[in-house]
């Protein structure tokens, strides 16, 4: 038997009934902003009792548990919840009015539809910050369910996606797990002291290791950005490291950047070609991140260069800085990005045992931290299926996935 299709607006009506802000009914009731709805689940994340910093006194509407609360600003995240109780929303999120007869569950999951986010998307106004057309929306065609049926698919759904939430909380645990178990890999190699410091003497030392000022194992260089009203200077044959590569880059060797610069850009800037080997710690904004330089490369000036003499292993000396990461944020300070300054940076030391155990150490957290990544990227991968599974079931039941 062909399904019957209505539009949304059969289902339910926009109760734009407004609060004030200010007035003594704003001051009753709960504030709920776009920033409260999680992303595809329509979880709430704020208690009624929660302050909000920018409740003020703009205009908002009034919701109760009859509603349920569609985003409208930027749809793709889907932000589509059932409120519990009564309170009043910015008014980036329209409550939606069931009408008679109608199940607001099985509303809820015919909003969260990819169908629906697909439609709200493509009659959107605003390209940084997209709106859905509740005109448009509202028109949408949506298959035509008695009270019975609509009930029956709300509980079904409801079942399944509570299966997948509970699936989407546990693969999101074992992520955070294996996320650990680099940390504690880093730590057991170090024997659990934090490797680089600028007082050895408040940190102690190994038996058989010593603390040494990293300028009298390396030879620490800066770099530089070459002018960007200069673009003959770029998009050369020289890789120029930069801190949008080095959050995808650590603990790894570096072969490619995201830009390139050239001879020209070199030759009129403090940049330098580097030799591989370097090992390249981040010390502004992304404090702490670190890779090895697998070929000749230079930076911007946001990173410390370490270029290793005969006696520091050069995968031992960017395990350390991986090991030393809350030492670093610890340091920076500004008030707009977090630096490390030269200053400090020359004066950090390193406890190191020697060249043969540092080599050993540097294998081992090889192996270790390859293992350990792999493990991430598969739990990762489990939870993208997962994440994507509301989507395929809510296509499912209604058609159309």
């Amino acid at each position: 038997m062909k399904s019957e299709f209505i539009p949304l607006l059969s289902l339910c009506i926009e109760d734009r009934r407004i609060v004030e802000g200010g007035s003594a009914e704003a001051r009753r009731l709960s504030y709920l902003s776009l920033e409260h709805v999680e992303a595809q689940t329509g979880r709430l994340l704020k208690e009624p009792e929660d302050a909000v910093a920018d409740e003020g006194k703009s205009t908002t509407f009034y919701y109760d548990e009859r509603h349920v609360l569609y985003g409208k600003l930027r749809p793709y995240l889907n932000k589509v919840a059932l409120p519990d109780q009564p309170g009043r929303c910015t008014t980036e999120i329209i409550p939606l009015l069931p009408t008679p007869g109608t199940s607001r569950e099985y509303l809820s999951y015919l909003l969260r539809r990819p169908e629906a986010v697909e439609l709200a998307m493509r009659d959107t106004t605003g390209s940084r910050m997209p709106r859905a057309s509740m005109k448009e929306l509202m028109k949408m065609m949506v298959p035509k369910h008695g009270p019975n049926e609509q009930n029956r698919i709300a509980g079904l759904l409801t079942g399944q996606l509570a299966a997948v939430e509970k699936a989407r909380k546990a693969a999101a645990e074992r992520v955070a797990a294996a996320g650990r178990l680099e940390a504690k890999l880093l730590l057991d190699a170090f024997h659990g002291i934090v490797p680089v410091a600028l007082d050895s003497d408040e940190v102690g030392e190994r038996k058989g290791w010593s603390w040494k000022l990293i300028t009298k194992l390396a030879r620490l260089e800066s770099g530089h950005t070459p002018s960007r009203n200069h673009p003959e200077w770029w998009h050369g044959d020289v890789e120029w490291l930069q801190l949008s590569d080095v959050r995808r880059l650590d603990g790894e060797v570096a072969m490619r950047s995201g830009e390139r610069t050239n001879e020209l850009g070199l030759a009129n800037s403090a940049a330098r070609l580097l030799p591989k080997g370097t090992v390249c710690l981040s010390r502004t904004a992304s404090v702490g991140f670190t890779t090895i330089m697998g070929r000749e490369m230079a930076t911007s000036q946001d990173f410390a260069n370490w270029v290793c003499g005969e006696q520091l292993d050069p995968r031992y000396l960017m395990y350390a800085f991986m090991a030393s990461r809350h030492f670093f944020r610890g340091l920076s300070s500004g008030a707009t990005h977090k630096t490390v300054y030269m200053p400090t940076i020359k004066s950090l030391q390193l406890h190191v045992p020697s060249l043969a155990e540092q080599r050993s150490i540097a294998d081992r957290l090889e192996k270790a931290i390859r293992l350990s990544r792999g493990t991430v990227a598969k739990c990762n991968e489990e939870g993208a299926v997962i994440e994507a599974l509301p989507g395929k079931l809510l296509g499912a039941v209604f058609g159309g996935g």
